[in-house]
């Protein structure tokens, strides 16, 4: 009877602790890098996903991020042809725009400097800072903080799957997204917008809140089998070394050069 029992205590509490495992939430902190994307038709247009990349402090060097299996992920909830579907709804208006929409971004609600990603084929240069950004950092903050309320998907680290329509959503901070145009730029700050397709390979800028244009740190890439790189812009100084070193090299070839016609 006892053993019974006690067989019966172990089984509860193992399924409490897978329950809560399944159930756990995401964690946000300020200036934490969000990816996040809409999709304009097809398999799940009623959802959206963020996933936390973390801190953007880290952003400093070329590297692929640990985010789980994010291809299963995307396969499962937007269907197996999410990163080629094609747009065909025209909320999209760039011809050859896949379905789902992605962008970076991040924000620090005390000094409301701003980061986000761009598509180049349609903002080329660096995003302008402004003078106020108030409005894009709340509108992060409130994203992070919906964020946090929701369900880790299994198998990912921290990502996450949003219904599209509900308050705060990621979708909801883009213009056009599947429940009405909301905003005429994302997270009221970058317009057009800030959403590339799924293969583009997109800028990363930072701007602080004064004027002129912001600075690229590096660039995002989403491949196929749903990992994400980052890929650092070198700084001034490397490319000063790379500069005095290609210097040396020629001067080092064209005094070879000499010695090698000298009778």
């Amino acid at each position: 009877m006892k053993k019974n029992f006690l067989k019966f205590l172990l089984a509860v509490s193992a399924s409490a602790i897978v329950s809560h495992i399944q159930a756990a939430q995401p964690t946000y902190s300020n200036m934490d890098a969000l990816l996040g994307f809409r999709v304009t038709s097809g398999t799940g247009a009623t959802l959206d996903g963020i996933i936390d990349l973390g801190s953007v402090t880290q952003f400093n060097h070329t590297f692929t991020l640990s985010l789980g299996n994010i291809g299963a992920y995307m396969s499962a909830n937007w269907g197996s042809d999410w990163y080629t579907r094609l747009d065909t709804t025209g909320t999209v208006t760039t011809t050859g725009t896949t379905a789902v929409q992605w962008a970076v971004v991040a924000g620090d609600i005390f000094t409301n400097t701003l980061w986000s990603t761009r598509d180049p084929g349609t903002q080329p240069t660096p995003w302008d800072k402004q003078f106020s950004q108030g409005a894009g950092s709340s509108a992060i903050d409130s994203v992070g903080s919906r964020y946090q309320t929701e369900t880790i998907a299994a198998g990912t680290n921290n990502a996450v799957v949003q219904t599209a329509s509900v308050a705060n959503s990621w979708a909801s901070f883009q213009p056009s997204p599947p429940n009405g145009a909301n905003y005429a730029g994302s997270f009221q700050m970058w317009n057009p917008t800030d959403e590339a397709s799924t293969s583009t390979v997109v800028p990363f800028d930072m701007m602080t809140e004064s004027s002129g244009p912001g600075t690229t740190l590096g660039f995002f890439s989403w491949a196929a089998d749903g990992s994400v790189t980052f890929t650092v812009v070198p700084e001034p100084s490397t490319y000063a070394m790379v500069g005095s070193g290609s210097v040396l090299l020629g001067a080092l070839m064209f005094l070879r050069r000499r010695r090698a016609v000298r009778p």
